[in-house]
């Protein structure tokens, strides 16, 4: 967990420590309205974010999962379900995804990938993000089979200042997509 996002947190659970005695404080000066006020937006303006935080991985749908994988290129006919999701960091948000997807469709993007003229077999498992040396300033691509497994990665940038990398890893015959993104702000 980066420092910074551990010094809100206790800063936040502070203030809630103090939120009932800024109420009592401010109810016997007098202020009982404004008491009220001040406690409940405390209140809620450091647990909403710190809710939001902690079930951000649950939040992640399938509409979002479709997102990304057209962002990534990948083309699909039928339903796609998200069986596991973890995200975590805020500066540098890392996120690793299961899904499941038709066979068909998975099929079809092995030869897609296969088709591509760039598609290479390496007997190790390759990083664009590290290969790339400097600031990426438009969308890369590559795609290639370690072992059985075909992998498609995308790196590049959403704008000035945010860099994505997108690892897609896929096997023939097999209902099962593992999505590894990484997002530094």
């Amino acid at each position: 967990m980066e420092s910074g996002l551990l010094a809100v947190i206790i800063f936040g659970v502070l203030l809630l420590i103090l939120t009932p005695f800024i109420f009592y404080g401010l109810k016997m000066a007098g202020y009982n309205k404004f008491a009220f006020i001040v406690s409940l937006s405390i209140f809620f303006i450091v647990v909403i974010p710190m809710v939001k935080y902690s079930y951000r991985s649950q939040m992640y749908s399938n509409d979002d999962l479709k997102n990304d994988l057209h962002k990534a290129g990948i083309g699909f006919k039928n339903s796609v379900r998200v069986i596991h999701n973890d995200i975590s960091g805020i500066k540098n948000m890392k996120q690793e995804t299961v899904v499941i997807m038709d066979t068909a469709d998975i099929n079809k993007i092995v030869q897609k990938i296969e088709s591509d003229p760039k598609y290479i077999i390496s007997p190790k498992i390759l990083n664009l993000k590290n290969e790339t040396t400097g600031k990426i300033q438009y969308k890369t691509n590559r795609n290639y089979r370690f072992k059985n497994n075909y992998i498609l990665e995308t790196y590049g940038t959403i704008d000035n200042y945010t860099s994505r990398y997108t690892e897609l890893k896929f096997r023939k015959d097999n209902d099962t997509v593992f999505l590894k993104k990484e997002e530094v702000y």
